[in-house]
């Protein structure tokens, strides 16, 4: 709205006139102004007051453009040494008007010399008012200081004051100083704009989405894989409709199988997070990358870091090594070496081995021990990558033939393993020879017996065991008896061979023979077989005495 009044007053001359109009206009936007236009104020014979039948009337603050309005008389009146006027901006009604305009000035003033006045501005509404400005129209013989210049012609200059923003209840001041440079009457019209504005704001919201993913960095193929996923509303407003999706690289999936997950975190104010775990697993060893992706409405994407996790596992090799060839009854001495040939530790290593039916176990080495079975065990603990452990056993076997050992090799998280010994055991036939005779001395004419025993000590069976045996002249063949039939060639008996004779067997043979004259005389027994590599002599001395 615009609005002004006018002041007039003598300068120099004792008589004081004073009119005063008012015009006031408005519209329905947001700026309003008023303006007040008496019969030429600035005339050296303008009347004291100016009609003022078009007064508005009514609360509305938009009076229409065409309406013109005076103050009434009590609006401007002489205080003391000073005229001050008030208007009430713009229905001149405080209750419906926004401004209230207060000037002060002197009744009379001194030509050709300065004196000061003021404009007071006063905002009588509730709401806040932006652009408040005050315009001071004066003639030409009045000069405001710093403001406005005399003009030789006298017409009127207009000057106008920025006072801003004005608070409910708030006012401002501008204190001026003036000059008139001629007398006469000296008069000025006060007009006003302001704006009101309905002012609206909106929230301007930024949601963004930030993702953070974790995960183990080395773990064992056996294990499971822990990964958690952090979704965080980084920005400003709410993110909506959040979701995390994680396809899982070749050789991970979920617990239940599946190869990819996803989440919905649903809507995330400002500042706020969620977390999102789930566990793996791996069905192979190697290198895995794992990503997610954040989404939510109007297109917000948010990408996690890799994060990078190696999947390791322990892989066992187990040999054994022994001699190819033993005797039956001998110390076989077996090395097992078991060696993890994996990327990852072998935990709670265990080396078995297994001792066949009829061995028995000697010695084992450090840490082994052997139950009532014949089972050896070797706890060997873990195993680190690329790292090995010997261990060895010692056993005896009492049966002839191809004997097969196995060791086996286990650990956690690793496959079992195991490794098949064969070692061909034989025997060794040892014969021995016994004679005895009895009776011994004989006398002569009598009879006494020759016993030969022979016993295969060994481990292997004795083969085509033939005995001879020699008798000297002293002797005279009686009989013979044996495990095989005998054959006499006059003082030679030989029996015949004995195909197989079994370890910790005997055969027993007899010859009797008669002394026939005294002396010292000697039985011979001859064996041989073909173990043998040459025949073994056992002699019996016996006395022959007598005629």
């Amino acid at each position: 709205m615009n609005g002004r009044f006018f002041l007039s007053y003598a300068v120099a001359i004792p008589l004081l006139c004073i009119s005063a109009a008012l015009t006031a206009s408005g519209c329905a936007k947001n700026s309003s102004s008023a303006s007040s236009t008496p019969t030429d104020p600035f005339a050296a014979n303008a009347p004291a007051q100016a009609d003022n039948s078009d007064a508005p009337k009514g609360p509305s603050i938009e009076p229409a453009d065409s309406v013109r309005a005076a103050p009434p008389a009590e609006q401007v009146k002489v205080v003391g040494s000073a005229i001050k006027g008030t208007l009430y901006f713009p229905t001149g009604d405080p209750s419906t008007s926004v401004l209230l305009l207060e000037k002060t000035m002197p009744v009379e003033v001194q030509a050709n010399k300065a004196f000061a006045y003021d404009i007071k501005v006063s905002n009588v509404t509730k709401i806040k008012l932006e652009g408040v400005e005050i315009s001071e129209t004066v003639p030409g013989t009045f000069k405001i200081k710093d403001v406005t210049e005399g003009t030789p012609d006298g017409k009127s200059n207009t000057v106008s004051y920025l006072i801003g923003a004005l608070n409910p209840g708030e006012s401002k001041i501008v204190r001026l100083q003036g000059t008139a440079t001629q007398s006469g009457v000296l008069g000025s019209c006060l007009s006003a704009k302001y704006n009101i504005a309905l002012c609206m704001a909106s929230n301007v919201v930024a949601p963004a989405l930030k993702l953070a993913a974790a995960g183990p960095a080395d773990v064992s193929k056996c294990e499971e894989l822990p990964y958690k996923f952090t979704v965080t509303n980084s920005g400003s407003g709410q993110a909506r409709n959040v979701k995390i999706e994680a396809v899982l690289p070749d050789g991970l999936v979920t617990k239940d199988g599946k190869a990819a997950v996803a989440f919905d975190a649903g809507t995330l104010d400002a500042g706020q997070s969620q977390d999102y775990a789930f566990v793996a697993k791996a069905n192979k060893t190697g290198a895995f990358a794992v990503k997610a992706t954040a989404s939510a409405d109007e297109g917000l994407v948010g990408e996690s870091q890799t994060v990078n996790t190696t999947v390791k596992a322990p892989l066992l090799q187990i040999t054994k090594t022994g001699p190819e060839k033993s005797f039956i009854g001998q110390p076989i001495a077996y090395e097992i070496t078991v060696t993890n040939k994996g990327d990852g530790v072998a935990k709670n290593t265990v080396v078995f081995d297994s001792t066949p039916k009829g061995a028995t176990v000697q010695t084992v080495s450090e840490g082994g021990r052997a139950d009532s079975t014949g089972k050896v065990r070797w706890d060997v603990g873990d195993l680190a990558a690329g790292a090995a452990k010997k261990v060895v056993v010692v056993i005896t076997a009492e049966q002839a033939g191809d004997m097969k050992t196995a060791a086996v090799a286990s650990a956690e998280c690793a496959e079992t393993q195991s490794a098949i010994m064969s070692t061909t055991l034989s025997g060794v036939p040892a014969i021995l020879v016994q004679t005895s005779d009895g009776p011994d001395p004989v006398r002569v004419g009598d009879q006494t017996t020759y016993t030969v025993e022979i016993t295969n000590q060994g481990t292997a069976s004795g083969t085509n065991i033939k005995l001879v045996a020699t008798l000297e002249d002293p002797m005279d063949f009686i009989s013979a008896t044996g495990t095989t039939k005998e054959t006499v060639d006059g003082k030679t008996v030989i029996f015949a061979p004995i195909g197989d004779l079994k370890p910790k067997t005997k055969a027993v043979f007899k010859i009797t023979v008669k002394a026939n004259k005294s002396g010292d005389v000697r039985f011979k027994a001859t064996i041989t077989s073909d173990q043998l590599t040459r025949p073994v002599e056992q002699t019996e001395a016996t006395n022959f005495f007598g005629n």
